[in-house]
């Protein structure tokens, strides 16, 4: 009885040993707590910080802080709010001693409409020569500007095609580039692949028109009397007409489908006229449309896919100059950002 005795007195004094380390051991660590809330509390959090950083896949171990891991170009401009191109271009205007309202006025709505689709290149580098106006009205108005801005002539393969000078200088530039990657950069359709005059653009306006009107007759939608007036009016007011109509969806595009602005420009309104827009041949090519990009080429005109306008802008510029990107079949174009006007 005295030897149980004796075991069962051992056991209780090793299980009170026990439960007294245990105490202690956890008023200590509890301590240890307090003295580490105090210590983060005092030093901003600093002490904290140094523990979880630890487990922070970017943390830089000889800075004392996490380490920004770098942001790609690409990711910037996915990032970045476009900049009301409205706001924008009354900016840039006022520095060219020009305003919107000269430029185009609020009472045009074909001015109107054709600088949301097509203005993109009035926010262009300084380095080139935007249009006076929206619409040109003659040939004089068109040749008079294209002397002041300035022409550059090169021959690709068969073609002699015209730039303003700086937009010419950077597509040299991305076509040596593709060509020591054993790409080409040429021009889509010839000469009228670049500079145009106004008379180009009618001739071009009417293979829309003219196919589009027949067609409307055909299916019902527009009386012959409507036909022959729509061809006997002015042109500024038979592109008004024309825009009208679309609203009710008869289309002049050469597919029938959409606006005739995404398919040709209304007379005196292209970038072409500008000598700031090229037709490219390669266009389907990711890595040409990059090359192109990188000096300063973009497409800006929403469903003309080979059509590139220069900018001479890099593209995570392109947002604070009030454009938008908006992705078509794979292919990105930078287009004013209106919504916001």
């Amino acid at each position: 009885m005295s030897s149980a005795a004796n075991i069962i007195s051992s056991r209780k004094a090793t299980t009170w040993r026990a439960t007294s380390t245990t105490r202690w051991l956890s008023v200590f660590f509890a301590a240890s707590l307090v003295i580490i809330w105090l210590a983060s509390a005092i030093s901003g959090g600093s002490l904290l910080n140094s523990f979880s950083s630890v487990t922070d896949p970017n943390f830089n171990p000889g800075s004392g802080r996490p380490t920004k891991t770098p942001v790609t170009t690409k990711e910037r401009m996915t990032t970045q709010i476009s900049a009301p191109f409205y706001e924008v271009l009354r900016k840039t205007l006022k520095k060219r001693g020009t305003s919107i309202e000269k430029i185009c006025p609020g009472s045009d709505a074909v001015a109107r409409r054709v600088l949301e689709d097509y203005g993109a290149m009035f926010v262009a580098s300084k380095k080139v020569v935007p249009p006076p106006a929206c619409v040109f009205i003659s040939e004089d108005q068109v040749t008079k500007f294209q002397l002041q801005a300035g022409v550059a002539t090169e021959t690709i393969g068969a073609d002699e095609i015209e730039l303003q000078p700086e937009a010419m200088k950077q597509f040299l530039k991305a076509r040596a580039e593709a060509n020591k990657e054993s790409l080409d950069i040429t021009p889509r359709g010839g000469t009228e692949a670049a500079r145009r005059n106004f008379v180009d653009s009618m001739r071009l306006w009417d293979t829309r028109f003219l196919p589009a009107l027949d067609y409307w007759v055909g299916q019902g939608r527009l009386t012959a009397e409507q036909a022959t007036r729509l061809r006997s009016l002015p042109l500024h007011e038979q592109v008004a007409e024309v825009l009208d109509l679309e609203k009710n969806e008869i289309y002049f595009s050469k597919d029938l489908s959409k606006s005739i602005l995404y398919s040709i420009a209304a007379p005196g309104t292209s970038q072409h006229i500008a000598m700031l827009a090229l037709d490219v041949t390669e266009f389907q090519s990711p890595r040409v449309r990059e090359i192109l990009a990188q000096h300063g080429w973009f497409q800006t005109v929403l469903s003309d896919l080979p059509h590139f306008t220069f900018l001479g802008l890099k593209e995570d510029e392109l947002p604070k100059h009030g454009l938008r990107s908006v992705v078509v079949n794979a292919q990105t174009f930078w287009i004013p950002n209106v919504d916001t006007r």
